[in-house]
């Protein structure tokens, strides 16, 4: 548990919609080959029936049970998504929480672990709005919990690891990572306080750090 400095942010609107996956689950490792690329084989389809056997075609996927930390988060920040767009990552955080999602290629073979850290932001409003300036207002971190998932290798959202809910006067931070603990100071000290909960994704410092989002409090006009 900790605290962060106080610091004053300004109030302004933003608001963010992600996409919902369906749920996770383990699947044992394929077997492996000579090199960083093994390959499984993918489940037959269900659609047209053929007259004779055929067999799907081999996908490659990547080996990460002997990774280390460092390798491990090099490779997740390079997964990308499967929806094709622009920058996007094939393991983040979003509105029903950790996601597993990568493209067809380089996904790994096995389940990956880690590390979701949860934070209450705590604001207080120091400063009225006036005619010629915004609100002002400061915040604290306090730490709720630190737990691990197992992410993949299948597609889909991982339980229990949605983003708390704002309260009133009360937001909170969620941040994914490998191997140390986030210290609080390399949490966001930009934060903004919006008119809506959608969780907004926000940049956490840390060579771990895979993916974090904020969600505003509730009605922060009274705080």
């Amino acid at each position: 548990m900790g605290r962060a400095g106080k610091l004053f942010i300004p109030a302004a609107a933003v608001a963010a919609l992600f996409t919902v996956s369906g749920c996770s689950q383990d699947e044992p490792a394929a077997e492996a080959s000579p090199s960083e690329l093994a390959h499984y084989t993918a489940a037959p389809g269900t659609a047209t029936p053929t007259q004779s056997p055929t067999t799907a075609a081999p996908a490659e996927c990547v080996k990460t049970s002997g990774m280390s930390v460092e390798q491990l988060t090099d490779y997740l920040k390079e997964l990308r998504s499967g929806s094709g767009e622009y920058r996007s990552r094939g393991l983040t955080l979003d509105s029903s929480g950790l996601n597993f999602t990568p493209e067809a290629t380089r996904r790994p073979c096995e389940a990956v672990t880690v590390k979701l850290a949860r934070y209450w932001v705590d604001v207080e409003k120091t400063r009225e709005a006036t005619a010629v300036s915004p609100a002002r207002y400061e915040y604290d971190y306090t730490l709720i919990d630190v737990t691990s998932h197992k992410a993949g290798p299948k597609d889909g959202r991982v339980p229990d690891t949605a983003p708390p809910g704002g309260a009133d006067c009360q937001g909170t931070v969620s941040v994914v990572y490998l191997g140390e603990d986030i210290p609080v100071r390399s949490l966001p000290y930009d934060l903004e306080l919006t008119d809506t909960t959608a969780p907004v994704p926000v940049e956490v410092d840390g060579d771990g750090v895979l993916s974090a989002i904020y969600v505003s409090p509730v009605g922060v006009e009274s705080c």
